[in-house]
């Protein structure tokens, strides 16, 4: 069954893009992305994998919104020691997978508010941000990753150092970089 869920009252999407409405995904005051050379860049070659999107900084808690329109296709395990890979490093989070027009985005390190079916809108609550990282090196601990597939993408992917791009990975940096000018 798929259930049409309402924006969220404080939600403002913009327009963006010319045909849809998009907005920055999640609701923090602070919005950037990192800079190209830093862990949370998208392909940045880390200790354990190459990285698969971008890290938006937010505090814990942070509601997480849709940037676009879309249905949930996948709500899953993302981080922590029961995932697969195990990254017990790392707090137990989730990811939404969400298919809209053009791609599905995954938003990651999350607690999920939304469920398998429900479609979306530009703006509304699906989510909030976890504290990821179990120990403080002086970096931020939690984040917003942000991830973007070729549409028919289930499941997020892991990309190992030494290997290619997964083919239906897509770099969201030019994606969150437009939102960011609206």
């Amino acid at each position: 069954m798929q259930r049409t869920m309402a924006p969220s009252p404080t939600s403002s999407p913009k327009r963006s893009q010319g045909r849809m409405n998009r907005v920055f995904p999640h609701a923090g005051e602070f919005r950037t992305t990192p800079a190209p050379s830093s862990p949370g860049s998208f392909g940045a070659v880390r200790k354990h994998d190459v990285h698969t999107g971008v890290d938006l900084y937010c505090p814990d808690g942070t509601p997480v919104v849709a940037a676009e329109r879309g249905t949930v296709i996948a709500v899953v395990p993302f981080t922590g020691p029961g995932t697969d890979p195990p990254s017990p490093w790392w707090n137990p989070t989730r990811a939404i997978l969400v298919e809209g027009v053009d791609h599905v985005l995954c938003y990651g390190e999350v607690l999920s508010h939304v469920e398998v079916g429900d479609v979306v809108q530009p703006g509304q609550a699906i989510g909030s941000v976890l504290r990821v990282l179990k120990e403080d090196k002086g970096r931020p601990t939690s984040m917003l990753h942000f991830e973007m597939y070729e549409r028919g993408t289930t499941e997020p992917v892991w990309w190992h150092p030494g290997e290619e791009k997964p083919p239906h990975l897509l770099d969201p940096t030019h994606f969150i970089l437009r939102l960011l000018r609206c």
